[in-house]
């Protein structure tokens, strides 16, 4: 028995096990002469530690999925309701010199993709209008602009951050200002000369005194890396501190209309804030809770802004005369923008969480998303595109992670107060009329769209024809790029298919190598113009090795921004092959620059897109569409791969069959000129109908949702929440 026991002399488990365990075991006869077969007692000792190890793996497991960050919901049906739209007494009147602020990432110049085109489209519509808007803009201050404008300082404000110890401090920053201007040409068919209109740009600067966010919106050399950001300054932070510096801002625009110690302070404060995707949604948590410290708690913060101290008593003199901003907040993208979360403890650096048991709602696991509390807070929440603001409604639109934020928006458009407003084209930004390099190798189109007479045409001969055509000029613009080498010869007769993108599986890039198929079959050519995303650049480099005559790679972003233009004014077809789509951008300058669109169709898109249903149809449409099975139901976001996969697989043969069709057609108009000026002329109409400031249009819908935020009704309902 010594013996045995002195053999385990190093084993702690074993020794616990001989003096409680087996003490105990010996006393049961029949288990006892067993027992004392080392070869048995050794099974048992094995066993006891197998599930002595199950158990602390299962402790383990338990304890890292607590700490996960994971995103874990549980899939819910939401029944359809009525979308209602604006309440029928809203008008698109307000007052003039109403004072608007757009809070982005991105604007102008600094501008990486939709979003940024979006906003300064808006922007400048707005400033171009009648209505007398005071149109300003709020972002980061990247670096690279003060290559760009002239800036000047405008203000020295503080906001408070906690430090490592976890108490506020003071953290000081200054504001920039300039004036982005821009010539005046809603008409781009118009000769008529531009006016030159301005915007203020507000500029958020690093922190003076507060590392690591002093290093906050340097180094960035273009608008390529406004998203990026130094090794020692999380992401988040900088994210929630542009959210709270801005919220201070917007405090102070708004509470100092008399001071004289800037150059300009609107005398008006501020009417409108316009907030701009989810990772800015935090911006009116901060204004709400600013509010509420410098009327309601008495603290009138001051700090040598030329504030007034004076602390108003009564809910009616505060509402006379330091009237809270009203909130618009645009929804941009529905399946991204719900996934934008920041860590608790990362909010908590920024945001006093003590007693704040109305945001528990936007807290899974670890993680806080703002996207819902903009929703639900927002005075009017908005979508970019009007069909799918419905879908989401009344058909119960499915989206990877709806969860997060379909509850706010049912919630919103029972009271009318969610609204779709689809984008606008800002014939501007690509303008196939006055381009100046498209002017230089007379590659422009002609402006004669709508007094162009079909008969004479019909009536000349193609070759001399008196009324100035656009097949000359998308002819000028083969040949250029031929001349440079960009083009083959044989490109000149071939038909050219244009995709313009982000290389990313929402896209639909795993189409490519099957269009690419139907591309080589009939000769054609595939131009693939884009920016690396998440689909792997090396799958379009297999295609092109597999075409090398009929596939054109081109990721390098020098050569697209000085020969971009050229490819979209040369190319016969567009190529939308998107999974998901909140609007279509590229879908609608495809059509201004004379390309018939080869789509899905999805989202946006089916509100300008009419499909050739039928070979047989000769007029009347502008796409092929072809159909994602499935899309109803199914959700083709990259978080779901494999089922992606699938899906699109059951949709190759649709796009097959149109993309056959569109080559079909463009083949047999070349032997038809005639017909085809005409058909590219009506493509080009129908691009034209998407200005942001066409009757009714988002120009007009947008006034609409400021008139409502601004109603006497909602800002005593404002008033009421923050009481």
């Amino acid at each position: 028995m010594n013996k045995r026991v002195n053999s385990y002399n190093y084993n702690p488990l074993q020794r616990f096990i001989d003096k409680n365990i087996r003490k105990k075991l010996n006393r049961i006869p029949c288990f006892s002469s067993l027992v004392e077969d080392k070869i048995k007692w050794d099974a048992l000792m094995l066993l006891i530690l197998i599930l002595f190890c199950i158990c602390i793996l299962m402790f383990t497991i338990t304890i890292l999925t607590l700490l996960n960050d994971e995103l874990i919901l549980e899939r819910q049906f939401y029944p359809p309701q009525p979308y209602h739209g604006f309440p029928p007494n809203v008008t698109d009147y307000v007052p003039s010199g109403t004072t608007i602020y757009h809070v982005t990432k991105e604007f102008g110049e600094a501008s990486m993709g939709g979003l940024g085109q979006i906003v300064t489209a808006l922007a400048k519509a707005q400033a171009e209008s009648d209505s007398k808007l005071d149109v300003n803009v709020i972002i980061p201050r990247y670096s690279f602009l003060s290559d760009l404008h002239r800036i000047v300082s405008f203000a020295q404000l503080s906001i408070q951050v906690r430090d490592e110890n976890n108490n506020w401090k003071d953290v000081i920053f200054t504001v920039g200002r300039f004036f982005w201007k821009f010539t005046d040409n809603p008409n781009v068919l118009s000769k008529n000369p531009s006016k030159t209109r301005k915007i203020g740009v507000y500029l958020i600067g690093p922190s003076k005194n507060f590392k690591p966010l002093n290093l906050a919106y340097k180094k960035v050399l273009n608008n390529l890396e406004i998203y990026s950001t130094p090794s020692k300054l999380p992401q988040e932070w900088k994210d929630l501190y542009f959210c709270k510096a801005a919220a201070e801002l917007i405090t102070f625009l708004n509470s100092s209309p008399e001071s004289s110690l800037f150059d300009r302070v609107d005398p008006r404060g501020v009417d409108i804030v316009h907030l701009h995707g989810a990772t800015n949604a935090l911006v009116l948590d901060f204004i709400k809770q600013f509010y509420i410290e410098e009327n309601y708690n008495g603290k009138g913060k001051g700090k040598g802004k030329g504030k007034s101290n004076k602390v108003s008593n009564s809910k009616d003199e505060i509402l006379s005369s330091y009237p809270p901003p009203s909130i618009v907040y645009t929804l941009h993208d529905y399946q991204e923008e719900q996934y934008y979360s920041n860590k608790i403890i990362n909010i908590n650096k920024f945001l006093d969480l003590t007693n704040r048991k109305d945001l528990i709602k936007y807290v899974h696991g670890r993680r806080f998303y703002p996207s819902a509390l903009a929703i639900d807070n927002s005075e009017v929440a908005t979508f970019v595109s009007a069909s799918m603001a419905r879908e989401m409604v009344e058909e119960s639109l499915e989206f990877e992670a709806k969860e997060l934020i379909i509850p706010s928006i049912l919630n919103r458009a029972t009271t009318g107060h969610w609204i779709g407003i689809t984008n606008g084209v800002d014939f501007n930004t690509f303008n196939p009329f006055n381009d100046s390099k498209l002017l230089e190798f007379n590659s422009n189109f002609p402006r004669n769209i709508d007094n162009f007479d079909d008969e004479l045409l019909y009536a000349e001969l193609i070759e001399e024809s008196s009324q100035e055509l656009v097949i000359n000029a998308k002819s000028n613009a083969r040949k250029h790029l031929i001349k440079e080498e960009l083009l083959n010869q044989k490109d000149f007769n071939r038909v050219l298919l244009l995709y313009v993108g982000r290389f990313q599986y929402n896209k639909g890039l795993e189409f490519f190598s099957h269009a690419a198929e139907i591309i080589a079959k009939y000769d054609a050519k595939f131009i693939i113009m884009g920016q690396q995303n998440n689909y792997p650049l090396k799958y379009l480099y297999q295609i092109q090795s597999k075409y090398p005559e009929n596939i054109l790679i081109i990721s390098d972003l020098e050569l697209q921004s000085k020969w971009g233009i050229l490819f979209r004014a040369a190319a016969d077809l567009q190529f939308v092959p998107s999974l998901t789509e909140s609007f279509g951008l590229v879908a609608a300058e495809g059509l201004l620059f004379g390309s018939s669109i080869i789509s899905t169709g999805v989202g946006g898109l089916s509100e300008f897109l009419i499909n050739k249903s039928s070979k047989y149809m000769t007029e009347g449409y502008n796409s092929y569409l072809f159909k994602l099975v499935n899309n109803k139901d199914k959700d083709y976001n990259i978080h779901n791969s494999n089922e992606r996969y699938q899906l699109v697989q059951q949709s190759i043969e649709g796009l097959k069959a149109v993309l056959t069709m569109a080559l079909e057609d463009y083949i047999r108009l070349k032997n038809n000129l005639q017909e085809k000026e005409i058909f590219i002329r009506n493509l080009i109409k129908d691009a034209l109908k998407l200005s942001w400031n066409r009757k009714d249009g988002p120009l007009n819908q947008y006034t609409k949702a400021y008139s409502l935020a601004m109603s006497n009704e909602q800002k005593n309902l404002k008033v009421n929440v923050l009481y």
